[in-house]
């Protein structure tokens, strides 16, 4: 019942018309939307399910047609006018941004931000939280029957494993990087059990340094930390580090840093900007604005080109009459 409830409401307010509608009240009042998107790739049988890209083919055309689609680097400029305006602002580095994303944005003219995390290009592995994801997703049942996660209550996981993906991945990301690794040197032992799992691959150093003559790349931290469960010299040294590896590894010195899992202080916001990094990206599941120097943003992921659509022009924070 509640998946048929879901549906009738996103075919109804994510409707080309109104859709459209919620988004033209976005004109003329300083309102920016900017995406928070990660994974665009066919469904993969990972418990972190990345976006279909024919949906993502949709969004764009809808956005195309009712926004004003810019960088982040542009918005002061670019933003305020009668049409409202949307950035596209991908995190993790996700290969499937150049396999998928990148090919369906050419066919619009449409570039994007994209925030890469140095520790994973690296090791070319995601975040563990995410490699729990798939080995979650894609593991046989007999070897999810028998997981042990140090300190998480797996009778607390329920069965479906999309619930289960999501209820552990939270777990594991409210922890300090130092718990985190310990989590993973002792799960990592039941990965190895199954000798088919590999986890979601991500884009190289030359594929990242080959997206900057088009797009705009940032820092998603060193090692995608949840900053609020880390201490300020921690985040301090995170973000030093990020610079040193943009600069010195990838020969692309960036002044945009995206806080990992929607957390965050105001003094890790400064801390940050003493490193140089001037476009903090922050997820608060909202609007931000053309002339801030505070950049919010909107997680987004769509099982339905309605939903799509809905959430492209303000989800439920859109306050404005239709």
């Amino acid at each position: 019942m509640k998946a048929i409830i879901k549906s009738a409401v996103f075919g109804l307010l994510g409707s080309q018309p109104f859709a459209a509608r919620r988004a033209r009240s976005l004109g003329g009042t300083g309102r920016v939307t900017i995406l928070n998107l990660h994974r665009v790739a066919p469904a993969d049988g990972s418990a972190y399910p990345p976006l279909d890209p024919q949906i993502f083919r949709e969004l764009l055309r809808f956005c195309s047609a009712n926004y004003e689609i810019c960088g982040l680097r542009d918005l002061p400029k670019r933003a305020g006018g009668d049409k409202p305006v949307m950035v596209l602002s991908f995190d993790d580095g996700y290969k499937d941004f150049i396999e998928y994303a990148v090919p369906i944005m050419s066919e619009f003219g449409l570039t994007a931000n994209q925030n890469v995390i140095p520790k994973c290009i690296e090791s070319g592995e995601p975040p563990f939280n995410v490699v729990m994801q798939d080995f979650i997703g894609r593991a046989p049942e007999s070897l999810l029957a028998d997981m042990s996660i140090p300190g998480f209550d797996m009778s607390t996981a329920g069965t479906d494993r999309m619930v289960m993906g999501h209820r552990i991945s939270h777990f594991i990301k409210t922890r300090p990087m130092a718990e985190q690794a310990l989590l993973s040197a002792a799960l990592r032992l039941q990965f190895e059990r199954d000798d088919d799992f590999r986890s979601t691959p991500l884009m190289t150093r030359a594929e990242v340094i080959s997206l900057a003559s088009d797009h705009e790349i940032g820092a998603h931290s060193f090692e995608h930390a949840t900053m609020g469960f880390e201490s300020d010299a921690y985040v301090a040294e995170d973000a030093r580090l990020c610079r040193d590896y943009f600069d010195r590894v990838l020969g692309l010195p960036t002044d945009i840093y995206a806080f990992p899992n929607g957390s965050h202080s105001q003094r890790q916001i400064d801390l940050v900007a003493e490193q140089g990094f001037s476009i903090p990206l922050l997820l608060e599941e909202d609007f931000s604005g053309h002339n801030t120097s505070i950049h919010r943003r909107f997680s987004f992921h769509a099982g339905t080109v309605g939903e799509a659509r809905f959430k492209a022009s303000g989800g439920f924070r859109n306050r404005y009459p239709v």
